[in-house]
């Protein structure tokens, strides 16, 4: 079995070593990742200059890549210029939550989106704490998941995205599936000035969201559960569908 991992940190992300330390125990893995961090850098694609992929010896005796570009493009390079087929692809541990609505942001969902969109059983995980943790045992879990997804398989255009607790084993609550709740982040733009005294804006920002809202990941951390989302690729609204169906729009 071929692992492919990414993610949104780089190359020295804290997740990437334990991660991949437990992969390679049911596969073989290809390291393929940023050049530095791009976290909220979504689904983008790089379109407006070269790519280009770095092989780096890491001081443990394994190779990997470095690209240029995003965790979307990590995996298209993986796949279209190093000509690797993965079986799995696991983009993460991300250090942050990717819950709710920041999945819209989140790179590291992104690099499992792409997996999907190129037909791999794809997994995001991230561990919810913004501080230095021990990733080990989100390491196990992706692990053990992972050999489920091999064996179970997911449906086309579906792909697992992963949030767990930044928790001593003994006390995470267990695994939750999820539905995506609500977690929306209120922006505030600070004004600053530059040495040359031209005006720039830094955005910073919290999020608001509802954990008592039953069955969402949201809700699963907040119980100190491993969250599992099933996300799919089509985002059609059917319901809306068919509602403007019913307004009989036609040519003025």
């Amino acid at each position: 079995m071929t692992i492919l991992i990414t993610n949104d940190d780089g190359m020295f992300g804290v997740g990437l070593r334990p991660l991949r330390h437990e992969l390679t125990q049911i596969g073989e893995v290809l390291v393929v990742v940023p050049d530095r961090p791009r976290s909220a850098c979504s689904h983008s694609v790089t379109l407006h200059k070269p790519l280009r992929l770095e092989k780096i010896e890491m001081e443990s005796g394994w190779h990997g890549y470095l690209c240029n570009g995003t965790p979307a493009d990590c995996v298209a390079l993986a796949i279209e210029a190093l000509h690797v087929q993965p079986d799995l692809i696991v983009s993460g541990i991300n250090l942050g939550p990717n819950l709710g609505d920041d999945v819209t942001y989140s790179g590291t969902v992104a690099g499992a989106m792409e997996g999907a969109i190129f037909g791999v059983k794809s997994v995001a995980v991230s561990l919810v704490t913004d501080k230095k943790y021990d990733c080990t045992f989100a390491a196990q879990f992706t692990r053990h998941l992972a050999e489920q997804v091999m064996q179970r398989s997911l449906p086309p255009n579906t792909f697992l995205n992963v949030n767990i607790p930044a928790l001593p084993p003994e006390q995470i609550k267990g695994v939750a599936i999820t539905r995506m709740g609500h977690r929306r982040w209120i922006y505030q733009m600070h004004a600053r000035e530059d040495p040359r005294g031209v005006d720039y804006w830094w955005r910073g920002g919290q999020p608001q969201h509802d954990e008592s809202e039953v069955g969402t990941d949201i809700a699963a951390i907040s119980q100190g559960k491993i969250s599992i989302t099933p996300l799919q690729m089509d985002l059609t609204d059917y319901r809306t569908m068919e509602q403007l169906k019913a307004w009989g729009i036609r040519l003025p």
